[in-house]
């Protein structure tokens, strides 16, 4: 399914997200009764605060408050074209760092111009940049292909909440974090933390792996089991 156009709008899907400004023109949600045209597409649907994850591996270029576009994150992918990740409540990267698809690059919200918590999604030309004008087109048109190849290391999270937990070994390891919902991503990881939730599904989905189990029965359990760990390495 990662080969195929639509990729944005069903990774978001499948984490409950809508859409609720499509691609192209549009009513100006900010002068009634003009048109202007849409760059990207706004997917809303969760509550502010919603984890966001991003929808292709690369390389942090942006991650700051800009302007109408609130906190913004953007991220250049292997061939050079900039994913843009908009209205922001809160940003979780930094620039200069090296993400995989399915890490959270930040929170769901409503800063800049917007009439409430979305995300807007744009996919830049290679050399545009944050360039309102250097949209590539429908993000659903954007031919997303297969990321994952070798990884020496990478963690994997139970829900939402292990994030913030995790978040002290992922800049430790300097290693990508995955959901749940991205376990197929997993064959080609040498060693994976599992942070949160059961080993089961990740020895099916990694058999070849080494796992180091760091989940507790609860959050405050596994986030104690991380503490231990890092103070181990």
């Amino acid at each position: 399914m990662q080969g195929e156009f639509g990729f944005p709008t069903r990774f978001y899907g499948e984490r409950g997200f809508k859409i609720t400004s499509p691609f192209g023109p549009r009513p100006d949600p900010f002068n009634p009764g003009k048109t202007d045209f849409h760059t990207g597409i706004d997917y809303g649907g969760r509550p502010q605060g919603t984890l966001v994850q991003t929808t292709v591996g690369g390389t942090v270029f942006a991650a700051k408050m800009y302007g109408g576009w609130g906190n913004l994150v953007g991220i250049t992918d292997s061939r050079g074209y900039n994913h843009l990740f908009a209205h922001l409540q809160a940003i979780s990267v930094r620039p200069g760092q090296t993400v995989a698809r399915g890490d959270a690059v930040g929170t769901l919200g409503s800063t800049g111009q917007a009439t409430g918590p979305h995300l807007h999604y744009q996919i830049n030309r290679p050399g545009a940049g944050v360039s309102g004008n250097g949209y590539f087109g429908d993000p659903d048109r954007y031919y997303f292909e297969e990321e994952v190849e070798e990884v020496e290391r990478a963690i994997v999270l139970g829900s939402d909440a292990d994030y913030c937990n995790a978040a002290p070994l992922r800049d430790r390891l300097n290693c990508p974090v995955f959901f749940r919902s991205a376990l197929v991503q997993l064959a080609k990881v040498s060693t994976i933390y599992i942070c949160g939730g059961p080993i089961e599904s990740v020895r099916e989905a990694a058999p070849n792996a080494k796992l180091i189990n760091l989940s507790g029965s609860n959050r405050f359990e596994t986030a104690a089991k991380i503490s231990s760990h890092l103070a181990s390495i």
